[in-house]
């Protein structure tokens, strides 16, 4: 089954300019291998509210594909050398839904990545109240919204990632001030406050390799 892999980056420090490129190229070329070893597309995003975080969004064949093949790979390993000195892994974890149902940059320059965490038997109230309010968050958005389930679950509970197109930040707080918001807000009845996070992120723009074999 196709999945998604989410992963978050950070930067360990805020880097000079000549570290800060070699980086750009690692990640550059991450995401290149990555594309080339699945055989479908790869996006890196930086966070809006910390620019120190990169988020990794693609789609792997399974969860077997990606632990057990690419992990292990080579390539992967080459890669984990570049970059090891410079970036650590905050979090890496897969979804059930396709990438190709997230909303594409193209029609969003943004999107938020909102992480909802909930006992496990709240799930199904969660999506029950989810279902019904949605339609007011999606009425706002500029764009279609799509979110799937963790796979690798957390003992006892559920988590649910959604992804929401907006202009910008702005465009989403405004929906924060509107009636529909506050039905929507419903599902904060079922998910735990203190573990869930919504963040925002922006697509990061890279050379191609032609580009950077140049520069080097």
């Amino acid at each position: 089954m196709p999945v998604t892999e989410l992963s978050r980056l950070t930067l360990k420090k805020e880097l000079k300019e000549e570290p800060k490129t070699v980086v750009i190229r690692a990640l550059s070329r991450a995401k290149k291998l990555m594309e080339d070893f699945t055989g479908h597309d790869f996006h890196l995003y930086q966070e809006i509210e910390n620019a120190n975080h990169i988020y990794i969004l693609g789609q792997w064949e399974s969860v077997e594909q990606h632990m057990n093949e690419w992990i292990p790979s080579e390539a992967n390993q080459g890669l984990l050398k570049d970059l090891v000195s410079f970036v650590e892994v905050d979090y890496l974890f897969h979804l059930d839904v396709s990438f190709g149902s997230i909303p594409p940059s193209e029609q969003a320059p943004i999107f938020s990545v909102g992480r909802h965490v909930m006992e496990s038997e709240k799930r199904a109230a969660f999506e029950s109240t989810f279902n019904k309010r949605r339609g007011g968050l999606e009425a706002h958005a500029p764009g279609t919204i799509s979110g799937g389930w963790r796979i690798e679950k957390e003992h006892g509970r559920e988590e649910f990632v959604l992804f929401v197109p907006w202009k910008d930040v702005d465009q989403h707080m405004a929906f924060k001030m509107t009636k529909e918001f506050e039905e929507y807000a419903e599902i904060r009845d079922h998910i735990l406050l203190d573990a869930t996070e919504i963040r925002h992120v922006a697509l990061m723009e890279f050379p191609s390799p032609a580009t950077q074999d140049d520069a080097a």
